[in-house]
């Protein structure tokens, strides 16, 4: 205990920067393994603890729950429950949670390392997985926040960091009775969450895909701006995110589909195998919207080529016609004593002639040539 209160103490400067751009935290560091320290932000004044509780008869919610008053599932009749606690700042509640549920000290230490990257480790009597759930905030980024699920026996726990998920589909699912959930165990709410989760990732795609195809659209409609750069270096920043997120959780993903745990019913097995093809797809369309970005900057490249090009064609053509136009001027501008033409009565408005036949000539050449 006094390990982990040295660290909050010694890691209160560390709150952002450049350590979690990279998912790393230097709080932990000279602490034994199994240290519960917390390596995010506070976001809650204090955690919130509530259980949803259900089988196929029966359905039933608690918001606000004492720990003391949270108690495992005991016996077959009381159902599948889910605990979701909100907030991890309060490491000693975490700790309180594990001793109830019988959590290996490594899975609570995982909780609280909120920079840490998706993980999942199996225990046997339970299986601790880590995972990052992303959304678009206020200021119109991904935004990440670390949720831990650990299965055991008839219970799941969801730890996040902060009010609001992606969860609601899953609770109405619950509360309305009438699907498959209702009638399954732990294991495949556990495997619901994530689901949900990964779901998600598939907004944030088809959000980033739609902001490159305007940016697209803009670009070869002429409209394109000194700005595109910025905004394509901005979506490749965001699609660098989702990848951090969702390339861990696919190796997991995988792992388990190909060898699920032996606690887990087989009936839940098909839906692994089709949560690691969802996540597939979405890495594959991650993939094809960081190509897309590459294509908008040649493109954005290429336009503003063709109009340089453009321009110092002008330019050419212009000093092009101007360039004998000049070796005129300059033979009658030198101050030599003896030339003939100077006494001749015509001869300035017949240079004037000459120059600009010769210049009219020379446009109509250059108009001729396809270069006007």
């Amino acid at each position: 205990m006094d390990e982990q209160k040295e660290a909050r103490r010694s890691g209160q400067a560390e709150t952002g920067g450049a350590a979690a751009r990279l998912g790393i935290s230097s709080r932990k560091v000279g602490l034994a393994p199994g240290t519960v320290v917390y390596t995010g932000r506070r976001h809650v004044e204090r955690p919130i603890v509530s259980t949803l509780t259900y089988d196929a008869e029966g359905f039933s919610e608690t918001d606000n729950l004492s720990v003391d008053l949270l108690e495992p599932p005991q016996e077959a009749n009381e159902g599948v429950q889910w605990v979701n606690v909100v907030g991890l700042h309060d490491t000693d509640l975490i700790l309180a949670i594990g001793a109830k549920f019988g959590l290996h000290s490594l899975v609570l230490e995982d909780v609280a390392a909120v920079r840490s990257r998706p993980a999942f480790v199996d225990y046997q009597d339970h299986a601790f997985l880590s995972l990052k759930m992303l959304s678009w905030s206020a200021t119109d980024h991904v935004d990440v926040e670390h949720v831990s699920l650990i299965v055991r026996d008839k219970s799941v726990l969801a730890f996040q960091e902060r009010p609001g998920d992606v969860f609601d589909s899953v609770r109405d699912r619950l509360r309305s009775g009438v699907t498959r959930i209702r009638k399954r165990g732990a294991d495949y709410l556990w495997y619901a969450l994530i689901d949900a989760v990964v779901d998600h990732y598939l907004l944030l795609i088809e959000e980033v895909a739609s902001r490159v195809d305007r940016l697209e659209e803009n670009v070869w409609q002429g409209d394109s701006s000194s700005d595109v750069p910025a905004e394509v270096q901005t979506l490749r920043a965001e699609t660098t995110v989702i990848r951090r997120a969702l390339r861990p959780l696919r190796d997991e993903i995988d792992r388990l589909a190909k060898e699920p745990p032996e606690w887990m019913d087989e009936d839940v097995h098909p839906f692994l195998a089709d949560l690691r093809a969802h996540t597939l797809q979405i890495s594959d369309a991650l993939e094809s919207m960081r190509e897309s970005l590459g294509a908008v900057m040649d493109a954005h490249l290429s336009v503003v080529s063709m109009r340089t090009n453009e321009v110092m064609k002008v330019l050419t053509i212009m000093a092009s016609i101007f360039i004998p136009l000049t070796f005129v001027a300059g033979i009658y501008g030198m101050n030599f004593q003896h030339m003939p033409e100077l006494e001749m009565r015509w001869a300035y408005p017949a240079i004037w002639a000459v120059m600009i036949f010769m210049g009219l000539g020379m446009v109509v050449y250059f108009r001729r040539r396809g270069w006007l």
